[in-house]
């Protein structure tokens, strides 16, 4: 069995008898898959103007002088640029900031302007307007400075430029607080003293809006960087934004952009098949590692360069900020798991830290064990030269971090954010205080982090209803993103007839099915689900679905967004590389054969988890755990089975060591012993130890045979080691070593079935109705 990490919620279960019939009425009137007509349905897209409306739809592109301060903003740069005085364009780090930068600086040049830009340093500076980097730029002579997605808060550092003579223009999307800055001029799509058609723009949407406006026309040219901070930001991909980014796409299949054109053959990235994910994975992410890690004004250059060999340059630049940047996501991620998987149980608000993890990532790390864990978490690097511990937050749907960390926001030094994600500082002499308030905060939110965080999904999806056709017929949806997401299906996937992990770190999990063997089911960071799947397996799956293009072959593939599988497994622990993957279990039996083995692994499972010995199976556990880790090979293995069984175990994780490996070696014979314990009996002190194999092929057997022998007689009692010697004991009467061999025949059989079988015959074995054998 393998439980989903989210509540499955299936939109189209929801339509009436009503909605279908109108619905099939749609397809017949749109020429249009039935797939895509329930999309466009339940999207509110509900007869045939609005569906066509939306795939035809003509660009929608708003009056730029209908935006705030748009008029004053126009005159002052245009007396700028008529005066030559010096303007600033100040940015922000991100992919957002800059490609807006670019957007501005680029266009303000080709206007003859005398222009300087400044992207701040997201560790140095902070985000928005700085008053020592206003300060300089001022002294050096700049007269107007002109910010790009960011400003709105920035009413210190504004005050400061103005009261110097310095007219600030602020262009930004972002919340507004309770009073606006006093800036000469402020371009915002949500100002309160005026209305813009469409609220939303990002960044680079308002930049180009401003450019737009100092130019007459929409520029064509600039389209793709709007687009790619469009999309990095994560606004709502409707009404302009949609049409930004679509007409941005285009744009970016032909452009002359030296810095994409150098990208796209580094990255082998077919210009027809460009689309919104390319931007989102292959593009933005690299931009993003600038600021992160480096210098976002390496980003800038790029962008505008002409130079082969700059671009070139700062191109390889660029990818080794962004493979660093991988690298320590990933380090990060595995010493944060680490952390949290050694607890025995999981609080509501996951917070680890450890020293110099590096601040620029933990935003992504925090995402990524929210993934993981569904709760919210916070990821902190301690600075020990200033005793504080600094980082990120993210949360799940339902759970207002913002409002959680605000109730604890006078132990922090400083602390900002929204409802799904945050960063704040902690003085280290006020951490511990700190963490245990927001642990005693955290029960509030217990009931709605115990429970599965919902998921969403548009309808059910049969394998052999995924064609090329019909995701043809999907990609018309594009652009995907918010507000306009990604369709999602219950894929009712039936048996499984491959389960692999792939790629460098087999962290991803490639699936098959019997029913549709063409269809690749490929889900990223799931490749330790491989051990809980095995081949017939009846799996269930949430996901999306895409063309995936590989040497020129196009097929279809199902993303794995969750997964189930209702009915009982065997978990393969058989190749456990770490020791904490067999003790990690939680709610489980831990099953041991030797005792001595209990005896000392004991303390190491879950407190959750209880160890007991096969041999007392029979009694009343007083538990009704679901799961089970068989440590070692039991002799008899009926009594697991019937344990398994009764218990109603759904996961049997099998890790079943067996340092004997008796079925390896074989059973000796009894001419075997009779040959050995006479050679013994001539050497009653034998320096053995060491010397097991020269002294199996002097008796002509197998070394791990003379091993077993020697086991077997000293548990017999007529030998025993003293040191690295082994000594031959005084026996009184007969010893009959049968019942020791019967020992020895019921543990080969053991390993014969656990250790030498694959996991479809050991499920059947365990799980199968009564009668069953071994395999």
């Amino acid at each position: 069995m393998l439980k989903a990490n989210y509540d499955w919620k299936v939109r189209s279960d929801q339509l009436t008898d009503q909605d279908l019939e109108t619905i099939a009425h749609l397809k017949e009137a749109v020429d249009l898959p039935e797939l895509m007509v329930n999309l466009l349905y339940q999207r509110g897209f509900q007869d045939e103007a609005t569906i066509h409306g939306f795939l035809d739809e003509e660009p929608v592109i708003h009056d730029p002088f209908l935006l705030s301060d748009m008029d004053r903003a126009v005159d002052r740069l245009m007396a700028a640029i008529e005066a030559g005085e010096a303007i600033l364009v100040y940015g922000d780090y991100d992919a957002d900031g800059i490609t807006a930068a670019t957007i501005l600086v680029e266009s303000l040049e080709n206007m003859g302007a005398n222009v300087h830009s400044y992207l701040p340093d997201r560790f140095v500076d902070g985000y928005g307007p700085n008053i020592e980097v206003y300060d300089y730029y001022i002294k050096q002579g700049i007269q107007v400075i002109l910010t790009c997605d960011n400003g709105v808060k920035g009413h210190e550092a504004i005050a400061h430029a103005q009261a110097q003579g310095v007219d600030v223009i602020v262009t930004d999307h972002h919340e507004i607080g309770t009073s606006l800055p006093e800036a000469f001029a402020i371009v915002h799509p949500r100002h309160p003293d005026q209305d813009y058609p469409f609220d939303d723009l990002s960044g680079a949407g308002v930049a180009l809006k401003l450019v737009q406006a100092l130019t007459g026309d929409l520029p064509v040219d600039l389209l793709d960087l709007c687009a790619i901070g469009t999309v990095a930001d994560l606004v709502s991909l409707t009404d302009e934004n949609r049409s930004l980014v679509k007409l941005g796409i285009q744009e970016l299949k032909q452009t002359q952009r030296l810095a994409f054109i150098r990208l796209f053959e580094k990255l082998e990235i077919n210009r027809s098949a460009i689309d919104e994910e390319t931007i989102g994975f292959k593009i933005a992410p690299r931009l993003n590692a600038l600021g992160r890690l480096s210098d976002a004004n390496l980003g800038l250059r790029l962008l505008m360069s002409f130079d082969p060999d700059e671009v070139d340059q700062l191109l390889q630049e660029m990818e080794a900020i962004n493979d660093e940047r991988r690298g320590l996501v990933d380090q990060i991620e595995r010493e944060a798991r680490s952390q949290i998987d050694q607890r025995d149980d999981l609080d509501d608000i996951l917070v680890c830290w450890q020293e110099d993890w590096h601040e620029g990532v933990l935003g992504i790390v925090a995402s990524r064990l929210v993934e993981r864990y569904q709760r919210p978490c916070i990821v902190l690097s301690h600075k020990i030269d200033q005793d504080v511990y600094k980082g990120s937050g993210r949360s799940i749907e339902g759970v207002n971090l913002f409002d959680l960390l605000s109730q604890v926001d006078d132990l922090m030094q400083a602390f900002g954010g929204h409802a799904m994600a945050a960063g704040l500082t902690v003085a280290g002499e006020n951490f511990a205080n700190w963490q245990s308030q927001l642990q005693a905060l955290s029960q509030t939110i217990h009931e709605m982090v115990q429970k599965p965080a919902p998921l969403v999904l548009d309808g059910r999806i049969q394998p052999e209803s995924i064609s090329l056709t019909s995701l043809e017929a999907l990609d018309r949806l594009k652009p995907f993103g918010t507000d306009n997401p990604k369709p999602s299906f219950l894929l009712e996937a039936g048996p499984l007839n491959r389960v692999q992990q792939i790629g460098r770190d087999k962290q991803t999990l490639k699936l098959g099915l019997e029913e549709a063997p063409d269809l690749a089911l490929i889900g990223f960071r799931m490749g330790d689900l491989a051990r809980q799947l095995a081949v017939g397996n009846n799996l269930e799956a949430a996901v999306e679905l895409n063309i995936n293009e590989w040497q020129g072959k196009r097929s279809s593939q199902a993303l794995l967004i969750d997964l189930r599988v209702d009915e009982a497994s065997v978990i393969d622990l058989r190749q456990a590389r770490a020791r904490e993957e067999v003790f990690a279990v939680k709610e489980a039996f831990y099953l041991f054969q030797d005792p001595k083995y209990l005896a000392a692994y004991r303390d190491q499972i879950p407190s959750s988890s209880r160890a007991i010995l096969v041999d007392e199976l029979d009694q009343d556990q007083g538990l009704s755990y679901q799961q089970a880790v068989l440590f070692d090979c039991p002799l008899v293995l009926e009594d697991v089975r019937r344990f398994v069984q009764g218990q109603g175990i759904k996961n049997l994780y099998l890790f079943a060591y067996s340092p004997k490996q008796v079925y390896l070696n074989g059973l000796p014979q009894r001419e075997d012993f009779e040959r050995y314990y006479r050679y013994l009996l001539g050497h009653p002190q034998l320096p053995l130890k060491g010397q097991t194999g020269v002294l199996a092929s002097y008796l002509k057997l197998a070394e791990g045979q003379l091993i077993l022998m020697t086991d077997i007689l000293e548990e017999a009692g007529l030998v025993a080691w003293q040191g690295q010697t082994l000594h031959i004991l005084p026996v009184q009467g007969k010893v009959d070593l049968k019942a020791y061999l019967t020992k020895y025949e019921q543990l080969l059989n053991s390993e014969q079935v656990l250790l030498y079988n694959d996991i479809e015959s050991i499920t059947s074995y365990f799980f199968a109705p009564e009668p069953a054998s071994a395999p």
